[in-house]
């Protein structure tokens, strides 16, 4: 299962992305989101969105995890990793994997192991690819983006048992 993760601030356009990139990728497709939110899956959430467009949701909340799914699994990751090609991950901007961001704010300081920046370019980072665009993306722009995302797909993201999702899928490596 690859990884793609993608972090940036409320209201850039990361939703649509999602969407546009579970339309576009082949394979089973795996959200994985992190909400700070509670509760969040309802009709008309971003994981009510992901399931129109043929995902299966992993929505990770405080005191609450949700799997909207027609797979009857446990949240097994070597499990999980045998039925999806690939994985949309949103949030968790902390973890040290790489990570395709939205840039807006501050949101470059605060992340780490960057693959793409969306958005504005940041002369701190000129060696990071960017794919220049206005924030929020416009459906047109968003589109392109999903299909520049899955072209540059090995840059840009990762196996799920990459030493750098240690902390994440293999929680016996968590310090």
């Amino acid at each position: 299962m690859r990884v793609f993760h993608i972090v940036g601030y409320s209201n850039v356009g990361k939703t649509r992305l999602i969407e546009s990139l579970c339309q576009h990728l082949n394979g089973r497709v795996l959200v994985l989101k992190f909400s700070h939110h509670s509760p969040s899956d309802r009709p008309g959430s971003d994981t009510d969105r992901f399931a129109a467009y043929r995902a299966d949701t992993l929505l990770i909340q405080p005191n609450q995890t949700t799997w909207r799914s027609s797979l009857a699994l446990p949240i097994d990751w070597p499990q999980v990793a045998q039925h999806f090609e690939w994985m949309i991950w949103e949030g968790g901007k902390h973890f040290p994997t790489p990570k395709i961001v939205f840039n807006s704010a501050d949101i470059l300081e605060h992340v780490s192991n960057i693959r793409l920046i969306i958005g504005p370019p940041s002369r701190k980072l000129s060696k990071i690819c960017v794919y220049p665009a206005c924030l929020p993306l416009s459906e047109e722009t968003r589109n392109n983006l999903a299909e520049y995302i899955i072209e540059k797909q090995q840059t840009l993201s990762f196996e799920w048992n990459d030493a750098s999702a240690h902390m994440v899928f293999h929680p016996e490596f968590r310090g």
